[in-house]
């Protein structure tokens, strides 16, 4: 099994912390501690969650990873809400939702459809 660090998913919120930091330090200082600082928070814990529910046995990754969508969701509202305060530019932005968010949000919905399909097939077999 690869290393998480190997991981697409990991490599995707890793390469986005990045970008992002960038990004905040360019917010005006009543938006940088707050919303900046809220998104890039975020961000981390989607990273943490990844690295818990990817060490954690197939059979007990679902709430994990339930609750990395929750938090993806979270900061994709954040981000969202960056952009509509023009606190990111429309290329920025676009260069997030396209590189990032998209993709991010694929793979951890094809994560979590298969943890769903397992806990279900599980439950069969328990039964």
């Amino acid at each position: 099994m690869p290393a998480p660090q190997q991981l697409p998913i990991y490599i995707k919120l890793y390469q986005f912390i990045k970008f992002f930091y960038e990004r905040q330090r360019n917010f005006p200082k009543q938006y940088k501690y707050t919303l900046g600082e809220d998104i890039v928070s975020l961000a981390w814990e989607c990273l943490d969650l990844f690295l818990e529910a990817n060490s954690l046995p197939n059979a007990e990754k679902n709430s994990k990873i339930v609750q990395l969508s929750n938090v993806f969701d979270k900061l994709k509202t954040r981000l969202n809400m960056s952009y509509e305060l023009k606190l990111i530019t429309e290329k920025q932005y676009a260069h997030m939702q396209t590189y990032f968010m998209r993709e991010i949000g694929t793979m951890i919905g094809g994560w979590l459809n298969w943890s769903n399909a397992n806990c279900v097939k599980n439950n069969q077999l328990n039964q």
